[in-house]
């Protein structure tokens, strides 16, 4: 009997020991409900990661091809401007040389004037000096007319004197002299 009370103690033992295996079965069972939705919210999820993440690799790659073609539409620009840039420079280089060889023309031009105007004056103070000197020439050569006009009037006057003692002396010889 003993053997029976034993048997019975380990019957109600087992019994309530697969009570309580059943009811954590119950729980384990609810719990497996709960990981089972909690895993259908977590594939969600990761369908949506993974659908956002496609979006997202699909948006990087335009923003990447679209960044690609900005920077070449920028690349062709500097390139352009660096043609324009460089006929700049050839161009500012070529105006520089025009100037500097205008420049030099004028430099030259303004030498020759200059030497020109030395010549000019040189010449004008020579003409000058010739005018001054035919001046004083003429004047001297005025007084020296002026010197024979009356060197010639006097001539003349005196020539009339003798002219007038002549005839009165030829006039006069048939009266004696009287003193």
């Amino acid at each position: 009997m003993l053997d029976i009370k034993r048997q019975l103690e380990d019957a109600v033992a087992q019994i309530e020991s697969l009570q309580s295996a059943l009811a954590a079965q119950g729980e384990l069972e609810q719990l497996l409900k709960q990981g089972r939705v909690h895993l259908q919210d977590l594939r969600n999820r990761v369908q949506q990661a993974s659908a956002e993440r496609d979006r997202l690799q699909t948006e990087l790659a335009d923003t990447k091809r679209s960044h690609e073609a900005e920077i070449d539409q920028l690349n062709r620009q500097i390139d352009d401007l660096k043609q324009e840039l460089h006929s700049a420079a050839a161009e500012r280089d070529r105006v520089t040389v025009q100037l500097t060889e205008q420049e030099a023309a004028h430099q030259r031009f303004a030498e020759e004037r200059a030497d020109e105007r030395s010549t000019f004056k040189r010449l004008l103070d020579e003409a000058s000096s010739n005018q001054r000197e035919m001046m004083q020439e003429l004047n001297e050569q005025r007084e020296q007319l002026d010197t024979l006009r009356e060197a010639a009037m006097r001539a003349q006057s005196f020539a009339r004197e003798i002219m007038r003692a002549h005839e009165a002396a030829t006039a006069a010889p048939s009266k004696p002299p009287q003193d």
